[in-house]
């Protein structure tokens, strides 16, 4: 991975992850060492959280594809070593909030992932992204428990 060619986006778009699907990995070992490596590099770089969180949901049983997929976001963390949290000085002092949802992003389940962020003087403050519980019926309904689940993080 020293010599590996940065790539700009974690993951591709629209990407499909199947637990059961691929070729099963002989050591699994070497995955969730990995995995767990990038689990601690969220606690400073929240732009991989939504990638690697979708990769954890395959420590017991891993495939082929699956280390793939966690070799492009180590690319991604290679060409982007310069990225982290950081609080501009002279910024307005404003709390800033983003979510999001995907509708019935993990093909295994049909379940959603609850994503977002609060920004404060530009840096990261807080951040979470996380499947949802059930599933939802609706994009609307999927987008609806995002806000709801950021609007308590807030109050």
């Amino acid at each position: 991975m020293l010599k590996c060619k940065p790539i700009s986006t974690p993951v591709e778009p629209h990407a499909k992850m199947c637990a059961h699907e691929g070729q099963d990995l002989e050591d699994a070992t070497m995955y969730q060492k990995l995995v767990g490596s990038l689990i601690y590099l969220i606690l400073t770089r929240p732009d991989i959280s939504f990638a690697v969180g979708v990769m954890s949901r395959y420590m017991k049983n891993p495939k082929k594809s699956h280390l793939v997929v966690v070799c492009l976001i180590l690319r991604y963390v290679k060409g982007t070593l310069g990225y982290g949290i950081i609080f501009k000085k002279g910024e307005d002092y404003k709390l800033v909030g983003y979510c999001d949802a995907d509708y019935a992003g993990d093909h295994d389940t049909r379940r959603s992932t609850t994503s977002y962020v609060f920004m404060l003087w530009s840096g990261a403050v807080s951040w979470y992204s996380k499947r949802q519980s059930t599933v939802s019926l609706s994009t609307t309904e999927a987008e609806y428990r995002a806000t709801a689940m950021a609007a308590q993080e807030i109050t």
